[in-house]
């Protein structure tokens, strides 16, 4: 692992601080020490050691709490011990952290990390390592971006720093903590105040862990490892979710599984309705997540008072559930959810002073001697229902062209040959249920232009950061402006070796950044990874 880079990263952040005091003539105490108390943190992860140890010095005798102002000249003699430290020669007293071999490619495919922490130098150099270990790993600079993504990307781990620019890693916490709880996401707060007092209220709020900084990295592997091995024990325990209490998507693996053996050994059959709610990411947004959380427990809670005796239903992931019918065809299946739908329809939901109705889609199928084509069967009708209306029930019928979800992949990028490569690669992707386009632009305005953008479909930019018509940053502030495209991932393409510029991005609302030069065949399995993310409902 080359810390050179994320050390010249922060240098460069340090020195354009330098400036700001400067430009201002004077600070006050308390920007000092928090200041110097970021510094420490961030120079001990990235092997600084030194220059860590002389931050925790000068901590000592500052206050926290004091908005006494200093001027900036006598600051000088602090500035050049600081940028001692940059000047290269500390880096050859200690040997780099090297990841292991063994710890390559280790973690498994369904290890999604997201990091909640303003830190670019810390994060980035925590993204690649991770990522080399095989996670897939998204970064929010604030704490509402990353409440945000917590509920819409279902990360199975989450790295939350203390101290955010909007809020505390705290405040965070008690937003995500119980729905965390209730999907076996591991939860660790972080922070360079690794005092007994952070570290009970962490606890008391909900975390599982709580990490001091600067990490020691020959501990946080191993740790890594240990609470992945417990999420997967946890997880291979319990058949119920604990949301709605009905059956969860482990449970339904077991019950379909049982269902295909007796039909296949009997002449008895069943039929599989999947059944998601509509709309139901704007429910979220416009209402907030406990007001959705209030209509999957009474979706739930209806689901498991108008089934029959010996038929099951499960929550089969986020807004989607399914719903076995023993000895019942698809065409009889579709009276009993005409029946939910009669039920939950007229339901009129609240959140403050505000009320709301939700309605749903379905589709039908029946067992034909295969759970894996049945259940593309009844998704292939949910997703006709979705596409033609929603709020209606779709039986699958197999003389159709099978409907697959559709994800279009776009690169926006001025430079021809970088299209070219990137369209031929991800001309590559394949996969059963899912339908890959990918579309080129050559600048911003073109692409901002075009009739490119449909509701129910799933689209993920690949953005260059640097465009001569309109800058890569400009494109994606307009973008993320539209509220109404909740269904667009951007992954942000740069050269530039600013971390002002990829922090901007992150700011704006990226939800990734790739490093340019890269290898085709790392954006093609980022984009495998992040459809299997988009499309796949498991908790």
């Amino acid at each position: 692992m080359n810390q050179k880079k994320y050390q010249d990263m922060l240098a460069q952040r340090t020195e354009n601080i330098f400036k700001d005091w400067e430009a201002r003539g004077s600070l006050t105490e308390r920007e000092l020490y928090y200041f110097l108390h970021k510094l420490k943190g961030t120079s001990g992860t990235i092997e600084l050691q030194q220059l860590s140890l002389f931050c925790a010095s000068q901590l000592e005798i500052l206050s926290s709490s004091n908005d006494q102002k200093i001027p900036v000249s006598s600051l000088e003699n602090l500035k050049n011990r600081i940028r001692s430290h940059f000047d290269g020669s500390e880096a050859v007293k200690k040997e780099e952290f090297q990841l292991p071999d063994c710890y390559i490619n280790q973690l498994d495919q369904e290890t999604f990390i997201l990091i909640i922490d303003d830190d670019l130098e810390f994060v980035s150099y925590l993204k690649e390592l991770l990522e080399k270990m095989g996670a897939q790993v998204i970064i929010s600079l604030n704490g509402k971006r990353g409440i945000e993504q917590f509920y819409s990307m279902r990360p199975s781990i989450i790295l939350v720093d203390t101290k955010l620019p909007d809020m505390s890693g705290f405040e965070v916490l008690d937003q995500i903590a119980d729905t965390a709880r209730q999907k076996n996401t591991m939860v660790a707060l972080t922070s360079e105040q690794a005092t007994k007092e952070n570290e009970i209220e962490s606890y008391r709020r909900g975390a599982m862990d709580f990490i001091p900084k600067p990490f020691d990295m020959d501990i946080f592997f191993p740790y890594l490892f240990n609470r992945q091995q417990r999420q997967h024990a946890i997880s291979s325990s319990i058949i119920t979710d604990s949301l709605t209490g009905i059956g969860n998507r482990r449970y339904f693996d077991e019950v379909i599984n049982n269902f295909a053996k007796k039909a296949d050994q009997s002449d008895t059959t069943f039929s599989l309705v999947m059944v998601d709610l509509d709309h139901f990411k704007q429910v979220n947004d416009l209402y907030g997540h406990p007001a959705g959380d209030d209509v999957l427990r009474k979706f739930g809670e209806i689901l498991h008072d108008e089934k029959r005796e010996g038929d099951y239903v499960f929550r089969y992931g986020g807004e989607e559930f399914a719903l076995l019918f023993v000895n019942l065809q698809a065409d009889e299946a579709v009276h009993v959810v005409e029946r939910i739908r009669n039920k939950f329809n007229p339901l009129s939901f609240n959140s403050g002073d505000q009320s709301f109705n939700v309605t749903f889609s379905a589709g039908s199928a029946d067992y034909q001697g295969d759970t894996k084509d049945l259940i593309s069967a009844a998704d292939q009708a949910l997703y006709e229902a979705k596409r033609t209306g929603r709020n209606r029930t779709i039986l699958y019928d197999q003389r159709k062209r099978m409907v697959k979800r559709k994800l279009m992949v776009i690169i926006v990028d001025d430079d021809s040959f970088i299209r070219q490569i990137l369209q031929q690669t991800l001309l590559e992707l394949q996969s059963p249920d899912i339908e890959f386009t990918v579309k080129t632009y050559s600048d911003g305005p073109a692409f901002l232009e075009d009739d490119w953008y449909t509701p129910d479909d799933y689209f993920i930019v690949l953005l260059d950061g640097v465009m001569p018509k309109m800058d890569g940053l400009e494109v994606l502030s307009r973008l993320k402006s539209d509220h109404a495209k909740t269904n667009v991932t951007v992954s942000m393409m740069t050269a530039r070796k600013s971390a002002n510029d990829i922090k901007a991005a992150l700011w704006l609302g990226a939800d990734d950044y790739i490093i340019k030069p890269f290898q085709p065949a790392d954006v093609l399995g980022r984009i495998e990874k992040l459809a299997n993310r988009l499309f796949d409902k498991r908790e």
